[in-house]
């Protein structure tokens, strides 16, 4: 990412319009005396950028300025925007922009609202719907989309913190900053990218997906055990009930459950009245086919018996045709007797011959006597309905219990019939197929580079941090801290002294944007702005500091003198913008400070904006809040 501010526009009440310039690739300072307007630069630059309250002074500056301005270059693009002045502690939601960096005459006209001016330039930073808040807190939501003012906490470096001895980043104090940088750290530095998040969360989804689809899929499979288990206790009932007949097949025990819950609702009969008269009538039909068939086999045995009983009868025929001599004969004597020969043979005959009708008659009535057995069984095995439910709303109360049964059955076994497993081999696959990486691996890298990094401005600086000067840089990635570690040692220094502090400030945000440029980040902007990071040793003004830089070559080595600390962390800056174009990036340090030009003579990245000093300030002919 490009970036760098060309210059800071205020329109003031009285007409005029009051310019400060900036390069790119220098260390830009402003110097002066106190409350001439300096720290003031850095709350108007905030102000600009979206800020929802300010600390503008109100007094001198905000009282005489219609509206606030900057012109920027960001990815090789000009850009003006401006806000209105705010209303006492009342920020302005009024805003000015120019897509080519146009630069109004008089005080400027609001064209562009906020939401819109954010997501305009938030695409510049590489913040589009895409980067979200990957966890959420109290007060930023997980999935809320990220502001572009999260990333401009890498940005400043305020005289609030430079010397503080626990935080290193602005506004902590403030809770969504202070939630805020945990949450966009990553993002920022390089650890994590856009692709990377997307990928994460399309993998948060399908393992989400991914259970609960297993859930269901256990749940429908208990649903079923648990359903056939009822079923089986329901369909005893129905049958003690006599509601139903015998059913070993589940499937077809609810087919009759269901057919049993239709007729129930559909008219008054029951099963056992319909099954009672069913058997009853058969019974009745195989009964009447028993008894007639024994009778008509009674019949038939007493036909023999006649047939027999006449064949003896006939006996003496025999005796008369050997005897006929001694016998009285008439004419027709023989004819009589012969006739009679012919009848009792033909009766012999019929008595004699075993007929089929007499075993197939005893095989049906033996078989129609087992119909009778297993119809009387049955009739005997169902009982009144009357003497089952003391009434009919009990009686409806079970039939009522068994259609919910039923309808729970139906929902159970259409999501037991789903591919469960063709779904989760899928999202299996789905999830096998991205390559998401590790954040935790990604962050020891990263910690491990960025305390290498920073070991090469503690070796050029370790003059000026005295006997700490040998000591290791020791990143607190959960705290986003910098410490010293005592060398071969885990041992964690408290490195004690407000200039020690100074410095850990300078060496990490110049640690951060060194790796940040080195993997081409797009979030956050080339450019920092100090303010005064020499207080620990001129105080508010370099005429009331406590030691001269001729007093300090006095009392004391040079290399040891307050002067020579401020002269290493001048060096540093400008060895940092050196640093960057040799990378071939470009990078803007805005620098605020009280003490003289000469101390950075020779440096060749710094370039002098103004001197606030003898009546010159940011606003003109009044002194401001420094």
């Amino acid at each position: 990412m490009k970036f760098h501010i060309e210059s800071l526009y205020l329109w003031r009440a009285n007409g005029e319009t009051r310019t400060l310039s900036f390069l790119p690739n220098k260390v830009n300072v402003i110097t002066g005396a106190s409350h001439t307007g300096k720290t003031a630069i850095l709350d108007i630059f905030d102000y600009c950028f979206f800020a929802n309250r300010h600390r503008i002074s109100e007094s001198i500056i905000n009282e005489n300025t219609l509206w606030y301005g900057l012109k920027i270059h960001v990815n090789d693009k000009v850009y003006t925007l401006a806000r209105r002045a705010p209303s006492g502690p009342t920020v302005s939601s009024d805003y000015y922009f120019s897509s080519i960096g146009e630069i109004p005459d008089k005080a400027p006209k609001a064209n562009i609202q906020e939401p819109a001016l954010k997501v305009l330039l938030g695409a510049d930073f590489g913040i589009d719907q895409d980067v979200r808040i990957p966890f959420g807190g109290q007060y930023l939501q997980t999935g809320s989309r990220i502001s572009l003012r999260y990333f401009l906490l890498f940005n400043t470096i305020s005289q609030d913190i430079i010397t503080h001895s626990e935080q290193f980043f602005d506004k902590q104090d403030q809770p969504r900053s202070r939630e805020a940088l945990p949450r966009i750290f990553d993002i920022a530095v390089g650890i994590d990218t856009v692709e990377n998040i997307l990928k994460r969360d399309k993998r948060a989804q399908l393992e989400k997906r991914l259970a609960r689809l297993q859930k269901q899929s256990i749940k429908a499979d208990e649903n079923r055990e648990v359903f056939y288990g009822e079923l089986a206790e329901t369909t005893s009932r129905a049958m003690s009930y006599g509601l139903i007949a015998d059913n070993s097949d589940a499937e077809q025990a609810v087919a009759t459950l269901q057919r049993m819950v239709v007729e129930r609702e559909t008219g008054p009969q029951s099963f056992v009245s319909r099954r009672y008269e069913e058997i009853s009538a058969e019974l009745y039909r195989v009964s009447r086919k028993i008894k007639g068939l024994r009778k008509f086999l009674g019949e038939y045995t007493k036909h023999k018996d006649v047939l027999s009983e006449t064949a003896d009868s006939l006996k003496p025929i025999s005796s008369l045709r050997s005897n006929h001599a001694d016998t009285v004969r008439t004419s027709v004597f023989f004819e009589i007797l012969e006739r009679l020969e012919e009848g009792l043979q033909e009766i012999k005959t019929e008595i004699s011959k075993k007929n089929p009708l007499d075993s197939n008659v005893g095989e049906l009535i033996k078989e129609l006597e087992g119909q009778r057995e297993q119809l009387q069984a049955e009739l005997q095995a169902l009982p009144s309905s009357d003497a089952v439910f003391e009434n009919d709303k009990e009686k409806y109360i079970f039939i009522g219990e068994t259609k919910a049964q039923l309808k729970l059955f139906a929902e159970t076994n259409e999501n037991s019939s789903r591919n469960f497993d063709a779904d989760i081999a899928n999202l299996e696959r789905q999830i096998g197929e991205l390559s998401v990486l590790s954040a935790g691996e990604r962050q020891k890298h990263f910690t491990s580079v960025l305390d290498e990094t920073i070991q090469e401005y503690i070796s050029s600086a370790s003059v000026a941090l005295g006997n700490y000067g040998q000591y290791r840089s020791a990143f607190d990635y959960k705290e986003k801290k910098l410490h010293l570690r005592k060398p071969k040692t885990a041992f964690i220094e408290n490195v004690g002294s407000s200039s020690n502090h100074m410095f850990l400030h300078l060496f990490l945000f110049l640690g951060l944007h060194e790796i940040i440029m080195a993997n081409d980040g797009q979030h956050v902007a080339p450019f920092l702005i100090i303010d005064q990071f020499s207080r620990p040793y001129w105080g508010d003004d370099e005429n009331s500091g406590a030691k001269s830089e001729q007093r300090a070559e006095q009392d004391r080595d040079v290399n040891e003198s307050d002067v020579a600390k401020v002269h290493t962390a001048l060096k540093l800056l400008d060895h940092f913008i050196s640093q960057a174009n040799r990378m071939g990036k470009e990078f803007q340090i805005i620098l605020f400070e009280h003490i003289d030009p000469k101390y950075w003579k020779g440096l060749e990245n710094f370039h002098l904006v103004e001197i606030f000093r003898d009546g010159n300030a940011l606003i003109q002919g009044a002194q401001a809040r420094s």
